[in-house]
């Protein structure tokens, strides 16, 4: 449902911005569902249908939104996806594993994203939000890469999360960190850094 809500959304050309006020949701409320912390009600269903101009169950009904596919640029999204992949401590492998299980077509997506010689691809926008989803990102980090703000906070996130393997820590729930600004989880993270390793 929230790939659904995303396609529908860029389908009527608003911001996720323009969503959110439209439906009356704070930024935090719909990042906690769009992050899959949280699951949406049937409020909010009804809400971001009125938003966006469709019935409650096209909202609900992931199987009724045609698949997206859309042109991206080759270097800058691989570099993004493997930053993710680095980010779990993982290799390439292991995600295009984890995709194959969901849906052969969109590691078959990876493989040519992160294989890519030329300037741009072509890619099913799903194969994206399964990577996020992966990875404990917003969505918008790889399907809305012009997006500086949350760009500059998923950095900044990814960067925390570097910090803390390093200083021994095996996890954390991003979207547990609220409204932190990107330079206060960089703090945190140089803070981190500044420690002795964890023995």
């Amino acid at each position: 449902m929230v790939a659904n809500v995303d396609r529908l959304r860029r389908a009527k050309g608003l911001t996720v911005g323009e969503l959110i006020s439209r439906a009356g949701m704070t930024k935090s409320y719909y990042q906690s569902r769009a992050g899959f912390s949280l699951p949406y009600n049937t409020n909010d269903i009804e809400a971001l249908a009125a938003a966006l101009g469709v019935s409650p169950e096209e909202v609900a009904n992931p199987e009724s939104a045609p698949r997206v596919e859309m042109r991206v640029p080759a270097g800058p999204l691989a570099a993004r996806v493997r930053r993710l992949v680095a980010s779990q401590a993982a290799r390439e492998s292991d995600l295009v594993d984890h995709l194959d299980e969901i849906d052969p077509a969109s590691a078959e997506s990876a493989r040519a994203l992160l294989a890519a010689a030329t300037n741009t691809v072509v890619l099913d926008e799903e194969v994206l939000r399964l990577i996020t989803q992966w990875a404990d990102v917003p969505t918008e980090y790889l399907t809305d890469y012009t997006d500086d703000a949350v760009t500059d906070r998923t950095d900044a996130e990814l960067e925390l999360r570097d910090a803390m393997r390093e200083a021994g820590a095996s996890s954390i729930q991003f979207r547990a960190l609220g409204e932190m600004s990107p330079d206060a989880l960089r703090a945190i993270a140089h803070s981190l850094r500044g420690r002795p390793p964890a023995t």
